[in-house]
């Protein structure tokens, strides 16, 4: 049984010279139909088994590398719209940038947020998942005119889920000069 989202490999180890004697034309055409449907209706298969990753990144632009360029990009990997003041606000965090694009998606490729005003971030309207991913996009440009591309995963949290652990995720209260190696204060619960 074939199940919506599952990948398929097709492997055959029957000569080609044999199977035109064994099978004829119409045998092989209903074949080549079925591989090409089946091929349309899993086009987001990986060898790897990685989830399907929906934001295209490669437009981004990275030219600060051996440039002395002192501009950075600090992007969360989480946040807990919960209420309580503490890292409310999905957004990235900068040092001396100059202009920011900052997207933010769902996972179906939907903008749900976009801002170019730095310092200003995303929050979900309350109730939903216990756990929400996102995908973000970053394009900047630093004070000496550099660019600065950053793209990835965010996750909105109610609650610590058991996998990934809760050292997994770093907040916006855990950075520090050094990046997000401070301790975080978030209290939440563990999910259910």
């Amino acid at each position: 049984m074939v199940v919506a989202g599952q990948c398929l490999t097709f492997i055959t180890k029957t000569k080609p010279r044999n199977f035109f004697k064994r099978y004829h034309m119409k045998l092989f055409f209903s074949l080549i139909t079925l591989l090409v449907l089946s091929a349309s209706l899993f086009t987001h298969c990986s060898k790897s088994g990685a989830p399907y990753k929906p934001v295209n990144c490669d437009s981004l632009v990275t030219d600060t590398l051996g440039s002395g360029d002192n501009g950075r990009i600090f992007m969360p990997n989480a946040f807990s719209p919960n209420g309580d003041g503490l890292n409310e606000i999905c957004r990235p965090i900068t040092q001396n940038i100059d202009s920011i694009q900052f997207t933010l998606y769902d996972e179906f490729n939907r903008v749900v947020f976009t801002t170019n005003v730095l310092g200003q971030g995303f929050i979900p309207t309350p109730g939903g998942l216990a756990v929400k991913k996102y995908y973000y996009k970053i394009q900047a440009t630093t004070l000496a005119h550099k660019k600065i591309g950053v793209c990835g995963e965010v996750y909105s949290l109610t609650c610590f889920t058991a996998n990934p652990p809760k050292s997994f995720y770093y907040f916006e209260d855990m950075l520090t000069p050094n990046g997000f190696t401070g301790p975080t204060a978030e209290t939440l619960a563990t999910c259910p």
